[in-house]
C-alpha cells in the first residue's frame, strides 16, 4: 500500500506512524523532504508516547533553510509511512519552529533505508 502525498504550501506532506515504548502515535502533516539528511519530529508530540530527552542523549545540530537547530538523537521501535517501514529507527527531536504548521520531516535516511519511490504523477510514496 502506497502512502498518499498531500500538497500543502506547494510541499509534499505524508502521514507517519511512530512506535515506541509499546505505544503508537500517528502524525499528519509530516514533510517528505529529499533535501533533508535526517528524519526529525517535534519533541512535544513524541512526549505522548514517552519519547523524551534524557541527560545521556546525543545533541546534534541540523542546518537548513531556516537556519541551525539543536536536536536530540533518539531511537524508536519503528517508523512507518504507508508500506515503508524501518525498525528500529533513529530520529531527531527538535522544536521545529519554522513559521508554518509542520509535525515532522521524513528525510533521506528513511527514504534510502526503505528504497522509497516517490511518484509525483500519482502523488504517492511507496
Amino acid at each position: 500500500m502506497t502512502a498518499p502525498i498531500i500538497l500543502r504550501y506547494g510541499l509534499p506532506f505524508v502521514s507517519v506512524v511512530i512506535d515506541a515504548n509499546d505505544q503508537q502515535l500517528r502524525l499528519e502533516n509530516v514533510l517528505l523532504d529529499t533535501g533533508a539528511a535526517a528524519t526529525v519530529f517535534r519533541t512535544d508530540d513524541l512526549l505522548a508516547i514517552g519519547v523524551m530527552p534524557a541527560p545521556t542523549d546525543h545533541v546534534r545540530f541540523m542546518a537548513g533553510i531556516g537556519g541551525r537547530e539543536a536536536v536530540i538523537e533518539k531511537q524508536i521501535d519503528k517508523l512507518v509511512v504507508g508500506n515503508l517501514l524501518v525498525a528500529p529507527f533513529t530520529i531527531q527531536l527538535g522544536a521545529m519552529d519554522y513559521g508554518f504548521e509542520i509535525n515532522g520531516i521524513v528525510g533521506m535516511d528513511f527514504l534510502l533505508a526503505t528504497r522509497a519511490t516517490i511518484d509525483l504523477s500519482k502523488l504517492v510514496v511507496g
